[in-house]
């Protein structure tokens, strides 16, 4: 089966952060994966082979008018097993993760909330290793 696992939450709410706290924990965990970044920058787009058999796609940016369709697309075209995004909780973003379905099982997520930059710091990392969990890797 495939799963897409789309973390939601409003505008600057941290959602790239634990995204991509989320690539940063896969790539410690598996060393010997191939990873492929096909952005590298403020956000991330990066495809994944080899972890446990499976291929992984990862897009961090999930805003409006971002380009969170087109890594969807390519995910798709690239037969990710398993994708990690983020979205916004409801508009265009949240469409354009629907149209994964069929034949992905989608799982949203909501995004956790804390007060303070240790308390954000402390959920987003927890947040990113319940999101790999969860994916069972």
């Amino acid at each position: 089966m495939t799963n897409l696992y789309a973390l939601q939450g409003a505008g600057s709410s941290g959602k790239s952060d634990v995204i991509i706290r989320l690539l940063e924990l896969l790539r410690s965990k598996y060393p010997k994966a191939i990873y492929r970044e096909l952005h590298r920058g403020r956000d991330i787009k990066v495809v994944i082979e080899n972890i446990k058999g499976k291929t992984i796609g990862i897009e961090s940016q999930g805003d409006p008018n971002s380009r969170l369709l087109s890594s969807l697309e390519i995910f798709k075209a690239e037969k990710c097993n398993i994708i990690f995004c983020s979205c916004r909780t409801s508009g265009m973003t949240v469409d354009w993760v629907n149209t994964l379905s069929p034949p992905y099982k989608i799982t949203f997520v909501q995004k956790l909330y804390a007060s303070g930059s240790k308390g954000k710091f402390a959920a987003n990392a927890q947040q990113a290793y319940d999101l790999i969990g969860l994916a069972g890797l």
